[in-house]
């Protein structure tokens, strides 16, 4: 393989894996339903609970992950998507 850039043959190839976080929101049903209603109460009655619940609560993320295959020239420091 040569590089795009200088025209070198030294060129290494690595396999990247980027992984991205999506936080997990309600969704537009529970809110049209139940949700208005419930979450203000919560907030007006039990303040002080509501809220040491909501700063140690677990956070539900979904994680995705995708692999690219970059080549990386050692000459120049190209690098692109192969």
């Amino acid at each position: 393989m040569q590089c795009i850039r200088c025209g070198s043959t030294q060129v290494n190839i690595q396999a990247v894996t980027e992984t991205t976080f999506k936080r997990k929101k309600k969704s537009l049903l529970y809110w049209l339903t139940i949700g208005w209603l419930i979450e203000p109460m919560l907030w007006i009655f039990l303040t002080l609970p509501k809220l040491i619940y909501e700063l140690f609560k677990p956070h539900r993320f979904t994680a995705k992950s995708k692999t690219n295959t970059i080549a990386i020239c050692q000459n120049c420091g190209k690098s692109w998507r192969v």
